[in-house]
């Protein structure tokens, strides 16, 4: 950048470079860096910003030192040219600051999205847990904090990845920790600890809680086998009354004497006469029916027929 405005006036103008000045200061507005991705980039934009604001300057000074004679239309086509490195420095400024901006939150972003895809590789309990002691808005700001006062994009690229290297780490640790709490509540208890993201997030001692849960439980679960069986015994032992009654009533009825069976007829009555025993096992039948049958039999053949119920 070695050109300058010259402009040295009495009542009217005694020497200007005017026209050479415009036609290079359009060369030079021509040269201007057009991209803005690498930090070199973004060292010669904002140096050529304030070789623009130099440029400005000294045009605008040139112009005040201008104080007299007929110069109306050399002032203003120098003001003209003053106004456009005033545009371009001020829309190169905006461009250059958004354009900055947005690279440095793409950097953030990736390294955001490496971290919470460490975390969603963890089993979905473990997971879930995570995004209780590490949610996402404690790692965006751990980046953007990682990411001030960094003045070049290559110091503010090792920063993010050095804060992304310590949360991942970070994240891994706890994931273990997570881990080893979870797997000490049994599975065949898990129903008594519906609070267990709390229980595994917080710092408290699981040990005695599980340990006092369970017991409970158990005695719970003592208590009822304890009443169903006292139940289950009461309902064997009316059972056992009922029979015993029934059985009773029966041995009862099968003592009253009953009419003696018909005596023989004539076709037997020459046959020799003996005592015979028959036994008869009822089996897989009611009480009731074995009692009907018993009846039938006692008034057919008298009260040698016994009814016993069978061991």
């Amino acid at each position: 950048m070695n050109f300058e405005l010259i402009l040295s006036t009495e009542s009217k103008v005694l020497s200007t470079n005017i026209a050479d000045f415009e036609k290079q200061a359009e060369q030079y507005l021509a040269t201007l860096t057009s991209t803005f991705e690498t930090d070199d980039d973004f060292v010669q934009a904002k140096e050529e910003i304030k070789q623009l604001k130099e440029l400005e300057d000294k045009t605008r000074t040139a112009i005040k030192n201008a104080q007299q004679g007929d110069i109306n239309t050399l002032i203003a086509q120098a003001e003209n040219i003053a106004e456009k490195f005033r545009q371009e420095r001020l829309s190169r400024e905006k461009t250059v600051k958004a354009r900055e901006t947005e690279i440095k939150q793409d950097i953030i972003n990736q390294a955001f999205e490496a971290v919470q895809a460490v975390k969603t590789g963890n089993i979905s309990d473990i997971s879930l847990a995570l995004e209780s002691t590490f949610p996402k808005a404690t790692i965006l700001k751990r980046l953007d904090e990682a990411a001030k006062r960094r003045s070049t994009l290559a110091t503010l690229t090792k920063a993010i990845e050095a804060e992304k290297t310590l949360i991942t780490a970070e994240i891994a640790q706890e994931a273990t920790r997570l881990s080893s709490r979870k797997k000490l509540i049994p599975i065949h208890y898990e129903y008594l600890f519906k609070d267990w993201l709390p229980l595994i997030t917080g710092d408290q001692e699981l040990e005695p809680i599980i340990q006092e849960r369970i017991e409970q439980e158990q005695q719970r679960e003592a208590e009822i086998k304890a009443k169903a069986e006292a139940e289950q015994q009461a309902r064997l032992q009316a059972e056992q009354a009922k029979v015993q009654a029934e059985a009773k009533a029966v041995a009862d009825e099968m003592e009253q004497p009953t009419t003696p069976p018909q005596t023989a007829t004539a076709t037997e009555s020459n046959a020799e006469l003996q005592d015979f025993i028959i036994t008869i096992r009822l089996n897989q039948t009611t009480q009731a029916n074995a009692v009907s049958i018993a009846r039938e039999l006692k008034a057919r053949f008298g009260d040698g027929v016994k009814l016993n119920k069978a061991e």
